[in-house]
This record gives C-alpha cells, structure tokens and sequence, in this order.
C-alpha cells in the first residue's frame, strides 16, 4: 500500500490500524515481526515536504511503541518524479530533515541534500526500491494549476507525456497524482482517494474521468452533508473516491454514499463500512444514505458524474431527473449566446462606472455614487462619502445592475442602476477621487469607450446569476428579464433572444426545478457559493420556445404578465411559505411538462426538500453543526415551515 502524498501520515496510520485489526481477527495476535512487516515492507508514505514526511514516519513507529524499528519505508521526494522499478536513495537523519518546509518550486531541480528516505536513528537507512502496489491511498494536494510555478508545469507535463490524452489545460494539481496512482497500481489493485468534489464534472478534470471510465470499475462515491469536507480547514466539498482497475463486469454497479454524520470511533467506522460493502440495493438508514447505479451510467457520459451526489436527499435526485425528461426541454447553448459579466470589465482601479439607484443598493465601499435626482436629461449624482455632486448627461448612461441581491422583482426595470459608456464633463473628477495620483493619467476616454463597446457586445433581455448563494436573505430570483437591452454584474446575459422568448425562459429559469437543477449540476466554490460556468450551459436544461404550441406560450406570458412585478422574499421565505408566485410559476411548468400527478403534494414536498438542502449547505459554511451532529435526508417540515 502507497501514499504519495503522505503528509503527517492519517491515512497511512489509519491502513496500518485495518490492517492490525484484520490480522488480529485472523491470528489471534500481533507480533514485532508483522509491526516490521508493515513499516518495513507493506506500506510506503512519499511527501515533497521533509518536515511532513517525518512526522509521519514517527507516526507510524509509535502506532505500537513497545515493539522496536529502525527503518520506515517514509521518503522525503517529489512523488511526481517517481516511477516503478527506481530507487530512493537515503538520506542524512530525522534530525536535519526536521529543520523545515520546502515548496514545489525547489523540487523541479532539488538539491539532492534535501531528498531520500527518512531515517529514525540517525544512522543512513537502506534505499527504497519503488514497485506496482496492490492500493494507492491518498489525499493529495488540491493546489489549482494558477498557483503552480510555470517551470513546475511545464516539469509535470514532461513527467506525464504517457498520459497526454488525460491532461486538460486547468486540471488541478491532484490530478497528477491520480495518474500517479494509476502509474503504481498492480492490475485489479484499487486507488482511494479524498479529492474536491468539483473532480466529478469540472471540465478541467474531465480526462480523469476518462481514465475512471476506460480502464477502472468506480465502486464507491462517498460524501457526506454532515460538514464541508472530510479533511479539516477545507472551505470546498470533498469525496472519497474508490476505483478497482480492471474491466468491470457488464452488471457493475456504482455505491454512492452519503454519510449523514462522520463516524466518532473506529468501531463506528468499520461498522458503516461494512454496511456499504454489503449493501445489494438502495439502503438507507440512521447513519448513511445508499444509491447504487450501474456503472454504466459513468462510463457512457464523463461529462459530469456530480448529479449523483449534487443533493443530500438522493431520492430528489430521481424525481428531478424524471421532470427534467421532458420532450420539451433543451439545452441552452443552441438558444442563447451567453456572455459574461464582472465588475472589472466597466472598472479602472477602485473606480468603476455604475451609479447606483439608491442608497441602499451600495453595499461595498468601492460603490460611491449613488442618484440623487432624475431631471429631464441629466441625473444629478451624488458621492456618499463626500456629498459632492455631479451632474451626468441621461446620453453617456446605460441601464444596468450593479449587482442582483435584495433585487425582488422578475421585471428588473424599476431596479437597474445606471453604467457610464460616454464621457462627459465632471468624470475625471469622479475618478480622480479614487484613483492615485500617480496612475491618474491611465484614466482616459479609451477607458471609458471600452465600457460602451462591452456594454454593446453584452446586452440582453435576460439575465441569469453566475455566482449564486441560494440561501442568502438577499437573494430573491436567479434570472432577470428588462424590455430594454442591459447588462448586470455576476449575471451571464443571455443574448440572441427575442422578448417574448426571454419571458418564457425567465419563468423556467426562476421555477423551482431550475433552482433544483441548479444544484443538481452546479459548483461549490467555496461552501454554499454556486458559480455557474459558460460550459455549463451546454448542459443546462430550458423550454425550447420552438417545441411549444401557441397555446402553451400563451399561457406563460399569461402568468409572466401576472408576476412580472410581484415581490417576491427570499427564496428560503418562498419555499417555507409556498409564496403564491412561485407556486403559480411552478404549477405551470408542471402542466407544460405534462406532469400526471397530484401537483399540489409534489410541490409541496419539493420545496420542503429544497428549503432542506439550502439550509444543509448555508449550515456547511457557517460552521454550525446540525442539532445532534446529524443530518437527516428526511424532511422535516410540513408545508407551513413547522
């Protein structure tokens, strides 16, 4: 068994405590010599770090402190340099290699001093020699490509040229190491492994589901919503990941698990454990959550395996997917172009061009301006800090959001802000208020000019968030439509789509089933934060104006008249309440879709298992454990919140 990126040793420790337990029950006993065995022989920990790397080595020694070694197969050394048949040379002690850290930097060319195998005693230790392994455990770093010194890339690259056809441009760091492990495995031998759940349907990492899918069986998926992440001070979801390499069986299945608490004792571990592993059907209990899909489901489709763990409540997970079904529904790339928006393509420095409707829609400090009065062709506006003045001319503005919490109302007229996309007298005194003087002179009608030209290229009637917090009290919609072409900060403007179209598809987008979907599919960047990629729109699912009757698109533009500019709360308040508009819009997409059931009973449940999930996932980022330190898939609310 091999850890290439051992750490302080926890996992590696924890092997050797399983693999004490199996041969106790089977002997009856554990001797010096199977200790030996273990650390001299049976398993391998390799860090880049040397003060990590001995840690762990001492971790392992201790495991069972009367019986004495004076070798641990522990090595201070790249992993990614490593391959089977070479051969780790010694090194000087524990007692220099303790001294300190190094970086991924040092080891494209390390000085040799600071490499080899850790010695416990002092005295050079014997050389280990590298070979295939039956497991490959590991928790690898999770360093994003941005972060990694370019000569560091171009090294990895070099190092793994035989898996070319696997490597996507942004793949993060881990996923070197996932074909590290590929590289050591023994045929039928199993790599398991705590990755950031986003490896299940990044794009970047969409080779290494291709190498899941052509030459491993994926056996187990295992997740919980008890806390963010298995390992601790980690701010993004991760999963534990077991594949046996091999050609899997024309009946394989997948276990996906979702852990509802983490087990406080080994016992509990081994127990729950052992469930998984018995398991022949989807099995719920107090503990842990079980869906088992065919394997099939994976290998056919590496574009994204995340749906199956993408909600807590697995069982959501069938319904949605059953609605999602629909004749109707297409993906939305084909209908519109979908263009970004950020605040740095209208900003220079810590001055940016939006002057906001009202006070309180500036909720960072960089928003100073503010309107003041509208006259006939000009506004007057106003900076909160200062209470200057500025007069702008209605012709150098643009109608815009700022930004899309607290904005309540699907028509976002009444709420667009304005944009600067025109000079005028009076704007370098508005920048220069924010801009130092040194770089004042970067500021000029270039800058300006690129504002309108993005404003132009961007524009639309629809308007859908990019970085949503779903549970957030401000967030009241996810998709805006305006008569008049604009754009907004975090939102993606959906273009190429006439008004009647953007209509219907803000209904859709806005539904319960889209939130849902959302979440089927969507990201975690950091805890309850979705961020809605451009290559997701290839899969996210709309109405296809073109598959519905004149009849159906009536309808919607019935009901969108009749919520245009209804206020909605929060979405957490509509789905505790069954807010009468959500209801309405839901109730409709459920007849287009042809729904045959009790529409009533099945929204009613779906928004209490929405309201569950988001309080489960705005719970992970808070910190705040669940009352009993459980998370129970069940709902647990009637329709009234109670």
């Amino acid at each position: 068994m091999a850890d290439f990126a051992v750490g302080s040793g926890g996992l590696l420790v924890a092997a050797y405590r399983r693999k004490r337990f199996l041969l106790e029950r089977e002997k009856g006993r554990f001797s010096p010599e199977d200790h030996k065995n273990f650390l001299e022989k049976e398993l391998l920990g390799i860090d880049v770090m040397p003060f990590a790397a001995s840690v762990a080595a001492c971790h392992l020694a201790l495991q069972t402190p009367e019986y004495f070694t004076n070798r641990v197969n522990v090595a201070i050394w790249d992993s990614t340099e490593l391959s089977p048949g070479r051969v780790i040379p010694s090194i000087a002690g524990l007692e220099f290699v303790m001294r300190g850290q190094t970086d991924l930097e040092a080891f494209v060319r390390p000085p040799k001093k600071r490499k080899g195998v850790v010695s416990l005693t002092g005295e050079i230790p014997k050389e280990i020699a590298l070979e295939k392994y039956d497991v490959a455990i590991m928790n690898p770093p999770f360093t994003r490509q941005e972060r990694m010194p370019e000569k560091y890339k171009n090294a990895l690259l070099e190092r793994f040229e035989n898996y070319s056809d696997y490597i996507e441009g942004q793949m993060g760091y881990y996923g070197y190491f996932v074909q590290l492990a590929d590289l050591f495995l023994k045929e039928g031998g199993r790599m398991a492994l705590v990755l950031p759940a986003t490896a299940l349907h990044v794009r970047s990492s969409e080779g290494l589901r291709r190498l899941w899918a052509e030459k491993y069986h994926l056996e187990y998926l295992i997740t919980t919503w008890h806390r963010l992440a298995f390992s601790e001070s980690v701010i993004f979801r991760e999963i534990l990941l077991v594949a046996k390499k091999t050609r899997p069986p024309s009946n394989a299945v997948t276990k996906v698990c979702v852990l509802k608490m983490l087990p406080d004792k080994m016992s509990k571990a081994r127990e729950i454990a052992e469930r998984i592993k018995s398991a022949r059907k989807d099995y719920e209990d107090e503990d842990i959550v079980i869906k088992i899909h065919p394997y099939s489901k994976f290998t056919a489709d590496t574009t994204d395996w995340h749906a199956v763990i993408s909600l807590s409540d697995l069982r959501l997970i069938d319904s949605l997917e059953n609605l999602l079904a629909s004749e109707k529904l297409t993906v939305l790339s084909p209908l519109a172009e979908s263009q970004e928006n950020d605040l740095r393509h209208y900003k220079f420095r810590d001055f940016h061009g939006f002057i906001l409707s009202s006070e309180e829609r500036a909720q960072r400090q960089l928003d100073l301006w503010i309107v003041d009065k509208i006259k006939e062709k000009v506004i007057i506006a106003r900076n909160r800090r200062r209470m200057h003045r500025v007069e702008i001319p209605l012709t150098s503005l643009e109608k815009a959001l700022r930004r899309f919490s607290y904005v309540n109302t699907i028509d976002a007229a009444q709420t667009l802000d304005y944009l600067i996309v025109k000079p005028f007298k009076g704007i370098e005194e508005m920048a220069h208020s924010v801009i130092p003087a040194n770089i004042r002179t970067g500021f000029n009608e270039k800058i300006i000019k690129s504002w309108e030209d993005k404003f132009e290229r961007k524009k639309a009637h629809l308007l859908l968030g990019r970085r949503l917090y779903l549970s957030a009290p401000g967030t009241c919609l996810i998709a805006f439509y305006s008569d008049k072409l604009t754009v907004g900060i975090d939102l993606w403007s959906l273009r190429n789509l006439g008004k009647s179209d953007a209509k219907i598809l803000s209904l859709w987008l806005n539904s319960t089933f889209n939130i849902l979907q959302l979440l089927y599919m969507g990201v975690a960047c950091e805890g309850p934060w979705m961020k809605l990629h451009g290559y997701m729109m290839d899969r996210l699912l709309v109405p296809d104006p073109k598959k519905l009757t004149e009849s159906e698109k009536n309808r919607i533009l019935d009901v969108f008249e009749k919520v245009r500019e209804t206020e909605f709360p929060s979405i957490s308040e509509q789905l505790e309440t069954g807010f009468h508009a959500r209801k309405t819009i839901d109730l409709l997409w459920l007849k287009i879709l042809g729904y045959k059931g009790p529409s009533e009973e099945l929204l009613e449940k779906l928004y209490v298992s929405l309201l569950n999930e988001l309080e489960i996932i705005g719970r992970l980022m808070g910190g705040a454990q669940p009352k009993g330190n459980q998370v129970d898939s069940s709902p647990k609310r009637d329709k009234n919140g109670l």
